[in-house]
């Protein structure tokens, strides 16, 4: 794809996603059990300027209950200059993640603050909570459960899956399958 189309295909899109809409809270989807605002740290954009960011809730609200899980989008910002595109598929694992693509398309440098609505209670379909030490690691191939199937809605369906496994010496994982590859994260406690 070239750079022209590039820019034209993105533009399509960010006129389709109507930036002003981006005016209302972040917790306006009331289905969103112990709703919090969590309001994230600005970032400067040049003009025209595509980034990808990834935002997290944090504290004793950290699930993050986005498009992934069928939910109306619980994210706002503050700057109508952007448009932003939920990249769903970047988000899941950890649970508390948020990730999108922000265009500013006004001249100048501008600023865009992003706020997320964040649950005390995972999304539905995915498993107990589970507080990650370390980084990612293989699958250690113990008993799973809380085996749940995450797919989008287009035609041809893309999926993941998450899964929790308990190892015989008590150890837990959090885990995703995706493209017949799975890796997961010890949980502590």
């Amino acid at each position: 794809m070239t750079r022209l189309a590039g820019l034209a295909a993105a533009l399509v899109l960010a006129l389709l996603l109507r930036p002003a809409e981006a005016a209302a809270g972040a917790c306006s989807d009331s289905s969103i059990p112990d709703c919090q605002e969590q309001t994230q740290a600005p970032v400067g954009y040049n003009v025209w300027e595509t980034q990808g960011w990834a935002y997290y809730c944090t504290g004793d609200h950290p699930y993050f209950w986005g498009l992934g899980y069928n939910y109306a989008t619980n994210f706002s910002y503050d700057n109508s200059c952007f448009s932003a595109i939920e990249n769903i598929f970047a988000e899941g694992v950890p649970p508390n993640k948020f990730d999108a693509t922000f265009t500013n398309w006004c001249d100048g440098s501008q600023s865009i603050t992003v706020t997320l609505g964040c649950s005390k209670q995972p999304p539905p379909g995915f498993g107990p909570a589970c507080n990650y030490v370390g980084n990612p690691v293989d699958d250690p191939g113990c008993p799973s459960s809380n085996v749940t199937n995450h797919c989008s809605s287009g035609n041809p369906a893309v999926c993941f899956q998450t899964s929790t496994e308990t190892c015989s010496n008590g150890t837990s994982y959090s885990c995703t399958t995706d493209l017949l590859v799975t890796w997961c994260y010890q949980c502590s406690g």
